[in-house]
């Protein structure tokens, strides 16, 4: 019969098998945490590649359409230009034996008889080979097929005296002869005071309004206007403006802005109260 075993020997028993499983927790525990760290930095890794929130303020729920690329070349206003641009107000006339004229007085039917200098006589044609030549760069040669295109449904307005309607004239002839004459009319209206060049497959308008002072004067009579002694009415810009409203293009310029020296009557209100300036 086997001796009991002593309380010393129980003990030392009991105390080995709670330190084996001391062990087997401390290490089902250590791997447990190195799952959790593995599978942490792999969450990180693919899905912390995440987009920045974006306040849903500037969130636009409107479909987005795709744009088509439209490619346009259009020719520089100016070859060799610096970099501060071209200054073209600073130049000089310079003689162009090879590019001017742009067309021939008998080849424009828009010229009005007074301005037919040939036809009146003139021998010399010197004075139509000149050209503005601006310093430190070059203005390209006039292309009537891109003005026209850049014209396409606009309405290019000259106003002034018969200064400016020489060069809606001049702007005229430069296109015409690229229009069939079956897609292009000129007409005139309120007595002459306004000029209106249609270039119908461009829905396009190239007109003059007579206004040599853009106010009202005694010289708004497009037909009737040399007066020496000159009249405004002050604040009546609306008289001709209203004909000019809208229109894409304006082009200003009257013979009268360039002369000094000479004194203008300006008529205040509707009075017949007359003063000098």
């Amino acid at each position: 019969m086997k001796a009991p075993l002593s309380s010393s020997t129980s003990s030392s028993s009991g105390i080995l098998r709670r330190s084996r499983l001391s062990t087997y927790l401390y290490t089902l525990l250590a791997f447990i945490v190195f799952v959790a760290v593995i599978h942490g930095e792999y969450s990180i890794a693919n899905f912390g590649r995440v987009d920045p929130i974006i306040p849903s303020s500037v969130i636009s729920t409107t479909p987005v359409k795709k744009r088509e690329k439209v490619v346009v070349q259009l020719p520089s206003f100016a070859v060799e230009e610096s970099e501060e641009g071209c200054d073209i107000f600073s130049g000089k006339w310079v003689k162009d034996e090879l590019t001017r004229p742009h067309y021939g007085e008998s080849e424009c039917p828009y010229i009005q008889p007074q301005l037919t200098c040939r036809a009146h006589g003139r021998p010399d044609t010197e004075y139509q080979k000149w050209r503005w030549q601006p310093h430190g760069c070059d203005i390209p040669r006039f292309n009537a097929t891109l003005m026209l295109e850049s014209l396409r449904g606009k309405r290019m307005m000259f106003v002034g005296d018969s200064l400016n309607r020489g060069q809606y004239v001049s702007m005229v002839c430069l296109l015409h002869r690229l229009i069939p004459e079956d897609k292009k009319s000129m007409e005139t209206y309120n007595n002459d005071a306004l000029t209106v060049f249609r270039v119908k497959d461009y829905n396009a308008t190239i007109e003059f309004y007579w206004a040599p002072f853009l106010l009202e004067s005694n010289s708004d009579n497009a037909v009737v206007h040399r007066i020496s002694d000159r009249i405004v009415r002050k604040g009546s810009m609306n008289k001709h403006g209203r004909h000019w409203k809208g229109v894409d293009i304006l082009v200003f310029n009257t013979y009268l802005w360039w002369v000094t020296g000479q004194d203008m009557k300006i008529l205040y209100g509707h009075s017949r109260m007359l003063r000098k300036k």
